[in-house]
């Protein structure tokens, strides 16, 4: 059986009879999450449920109606909206579809046109499944304090994938206001995402591409704004387009966002498909990834998505891996070993640490890293927790 399309109404509360009518005609379940007014609310409650499809009955000041059709259809594309009225005139139904609404159904409720619509809205959405399989992967290196070295562990990570056989990589700087990728790519780039914003409107695959910064044939970065200020006009829509656009263009689209909760960063982190948490051995850092693991668990992110990664490792017996996953209640994804000389090295020289020709341990790690995260078999693995007792990092022993 198919996997039951979530629905959102939207307009008014259905009658036990309209219930009924929409899951027996519907050749595919239909889970009707939510019943919601039109009102400006509604935008924020299906941000939260991301619907496959919105039921909006048009009842009262249709002009509203049409206003919040349009919104969904910009800021939430992948659902269908379908339009419903006692009023079946042409120009009712053409400002539907105008509006942004894909289908159309009158009221009362036709159990044949029902059957269609959503027999429509399956096929689309089987349809959109087999084009994700081919869109690149996103990933979001994430840390909820400073000091943690993402800006130095994406610009490596993405030129670890850039190497996988037949990938492309892309790096997106979404550090708005100090931005620094441009350095550890060793790039100077002319274009910003302040210049798509600019130009959003007329954005398409070609305009894109000419505002990346290419490093190499495979490596190509999108450079936060240089000049203060320009962050501001950075929204939730830009972000959601051009990171959609990117996946599609490239194998891997390697995301380094600042370490506030903002809606750009919230956003970005919504679209990744792995989400890396990086920490260091060090108890402030310990609590921050804590505290970000519990806000990803109240935003609804699955547990399979986040990967936690300690950076700059060292063995050390105030901190064991085993302690530091008792206390995030995680396991620790993978290791990338502190080799400050090494790392400095790259970055005084403007050159990602595994396009460089300087030893070090941290090489093979990231190439093992981006090959897990890409799916390939790797033989590196992350070392085993201790199984003898244990010290907490915030008390007493255990």
């Amino acid at each position: 059986m198919s996997r039951a399309i979530s629905v959102v109404v939207i307009g008014r509360s259905l009658s036990q009879q309209e219930r009924a009518r929409l899951r027996s005609a519907s050749q595919t379940p239909l889970s009707i999450v939510a019943e919601l007014p039109t009102a400006p609310q509604a935008i924020d409650e299906l941000s939260r449920l991301r619907p496959q499809a919105a039921l909006v009955i048009l009842n009262g000041e249709v002009n509203h109606s049409f206003q919040l059709i349009e919104r969904i259809r910009q800021e939430m594309p992948e659902t269908a909206v379908v339009c419903s009225s006692e009023d079946c005139s042409s120009d009712i139904i053409l400002q539907s579809f105008r509006s942004g609404a894909t289908e159309f159904l009158r009221q009362p409720l036709a159990e044949d046109e029902i059957s269609t619509v959503f027999a429509k809205i399956e096929q689309n959405r089987l349809q959109q499944q087999v084009e994700e399989a081919h869109f690149g992967r996103v990933v979001a290196v994430y840390a909820s304090k400073g000091g943690c070295g993402t800006t130095f562990v994406t610009a490596n990570l993405a030129a670890s994938f850039a190497r996988l056989p037949r990938k492309r990589a892309c790096v997106v700087d979404l550090n708005l206001q100090a931005g620094d990728q441009p350095l550890y790519l060793g790039l100077e780039p002319e274009y910003s995402i302040y210049d798509i914003v600019r130009n959003f409107d007329r954005l398409d695959e070609s305009l894109l591409d000419s505002y990346l910064k290419k490093r190499s044939k495979n490596l190509s970065l999108l450079a936060a704004p240089s000049e203060i200020g320009r962050d501001e006009d950075v929204r939730v829509e830009h972000i959601t387009r051009i990171i959609t656009m990117l996946r599609a263009q490239f194998g891997y689209v390697v995301v380094d966002p600042q370490h506030t909760l903002s809606e750009v960063t919230i956003t970005a982190l919504d679209l990744a498909d792995d989400l890396v948490l990086l920490l260091t051995m060090d108890i402030p850092s310990i609590r921050s990834a804590k505290r970000a693991l519990d806000i990803f668990t109240r935003l609804g992110y699955d547990h399979n998505r986040i990967k936690v990664v300690l950076n700059r490792y060292t063995k050390s017996p105030e901190f064991e891996i085993g302690q530091i996953e008792k206390v995030l209640e995680t396991p620790v994804y993978a290791i990338l070993s502190n080799d400050y000389h090494s790392a400095i090295a790259s970055i005084n020289v403007g050159e990602p640490l595994v396009q460089s020709k300087i030893q070090s341990r941290l090489v093979r790690e990231f190439q093992t890293l981006a090959s897990r995260l890409s799916g390939i078999e790797s033989t590196d693995e992350v070392p085993a927790p201790p199984r003898s007792g244990w010290s907490s990092l915030f008390g007493k022993k255990r």
